[in-house]
């Protein structure tokens, strides 16, 4: 059965190790795009920390081109139209900011297009993603939190060794109430419980009567797991963790050797 669909993450996957999009992953997407081909970004990001991307392939702006942000939360057009969007409350951030605040670790919180930090001096680690997503920095105390913000994700953001350790230390009442998602090795991502890119993928196939045998996922980290396993034809990354590589039906090449574009080629345009 043909692939109609390809949901693709982004940081070391799409990109390469330099957070570059290569001319060959630029034109191998076209191609795919030119048959018809929906080239749905799927990522962690906000829509802003992804638009450069879609404006690379030719698909920016566009009623009839799809974008899957914050893990799942949100599905929009590339030209904005919210077509299905979860959110959390201030009562979760600052439930989450108490615990941060008791096993040591540093947290932010993410809207639209803002990055909400509780520090006057915005930590390491807030300052990496604003550089990735494009996101605008405010600097928002606990106590100054409105009824009308609007949160589509928590992190906790830290040295590779504190997120190892705080993994280990939350209390179950965090995995009843979120989906934990480790994005990164110095990311933790606190979503709403019904959220995944496995299931924005899910809906947005069948929102477009794509059946989901005939989509194909591609990614390399724990956020990917819910659309490889979901996805018709999961592909992992070359440079993915071992628990992706163990559940998909294709590992391609790492995102150094344009990985993307070898799988788009062997399942899509048979080269």
């Amino acid at each position: 059965m043909s692939i109609k669909l390809v949901a693709i993450d982004v940081d070391a996957t799409l990109l390469n190790s330099r957070n570059e999009l290569t001319k060959h992953t630029i034109d191998t997407l076209k191609e795919a795009i030119a048959m018809g081909t929906k080239i749905v970004i799927t990522s962690g990001r906000p829509l802003p920390g992804t638009e450069p991307y879609y404006a690379k392939l030719g698909i920016d702006k566009k009623d009839d081109q799809y974008a899957i942000n914050y893990n799942g939360a949100t599905i929009r057009t590339t030209s904005g139209r919210m077509i299905s969007e979860t959110t959390l409350t201030i009562k979760d951030y600052k439930d989450i900011y108490s615990l941060a605040n008791k096993i040591g670790v540093k947290i932010q919180a993410e809207t639209a297009d803002c990055i909400y930090t509780p520090y006057l001096s915005a930590p390491k680690y807030t300052k990496y993603e604003q550089k990735l997503t494009n996101a605008k920095i405010r600097h928002v105390r606990m106590q100054d939190l409105k009824k009308s913000d609007v949160i589509a994700k928590i992190m906790f953001i830290d040295e590779p060794e504190i997120i190892s350790r705080v993994k280990k230390e939350l209390p179950a009442w965090v995995y009843d109430r979120f989906n934990v998602v480790p994005s990164s090795p110095v990311y933790i991502e606190f979503i709403d419980k019904k959220v995944s890119k496995g299931n924005a993928v899910r809906t947005l196939a069948e929102k477009l009567g794509i059946d989901i045998s005939q989509v194909m996922a591609i990614g390399d980290q724990g956020n990917d797991l819910s659309m490889i396993e979901a996805a018709g034809v999961g592909v992992a990354m070359g440079n993915g963790i071992d628990d992706l590589k163990s559940i998909a039906q294709f590992v391609t090449k790492s995102n150094d050797e344009d990985g993307v574009a070898y799988a788009v080629e062997k399942f899509l345009l048979n080269k």
